[in-house]
């Protein structure tokens, strides 16, 4: 399973929008914390770059979801968790007009969002979910279809 055989989908916009803010975010709250009044003491001020690190983990996080497609498994990374997923696991892609990011239907009955692909992103959404549904098909066809 090689590196060179992965194909990412990731969101644009949204990534195009979070690290901004996250670099404004991130002077904004240093600069407040240096500028606080002298009574606030240094545990004040650690406690705000503390609450400004957070946000910024966060934000990272949500600009980090993607859907990675290797041979062998598919790894899709949503704000908080991963999932390695066999490619004979998914059954189905859809990406409705209601649903916010790409959604797996799973083997096993369930669904799985899939944030790497977002609507957000209008006609770029809807080729990489028509990509990766193809994707899904190559990989799970059997020698009889």
């Amino acid at each position: 399973m090689s590196r060179a055989a992965a194909t990412v989908f990731r969101p644009r916009r949204a990534r195009l929008v979070i690290y901004p803010v996250a670099g404004v975010f991130l002077v904004m709250f240093t600069s407040f914390a240096v500028l606080l009044p002298n009574t606030w003491g240094i545990g004040s001020r650690l406690a705000v770059l503390a609450f400004a690190v957070a946000v910024l983990w966060f934000l990272h996080r949500l600009a980090s979801v993607r859907i990675v497609a290797r041979d062998q498994v598919v790894e899709v990374v949503n704000i908080l968790r991963g999932r390695r997923l066999e490619w004979a696991e998914i059954v189905g892609v859809r990406l409705l007009r209601d649903d916010p990011w790409l959604m797996l239907d799973l083997a096993d009955g369930y669904s799985m969002a899939a944030m790497g692909v977002q609507k957000a992103d209008g006609d770029h959404a809807r080729e990489q979910a028509q990509r990766f549904a193809a994707m899904v098909n190559a990989h799970t066809r059997t020698d009889h279809d």
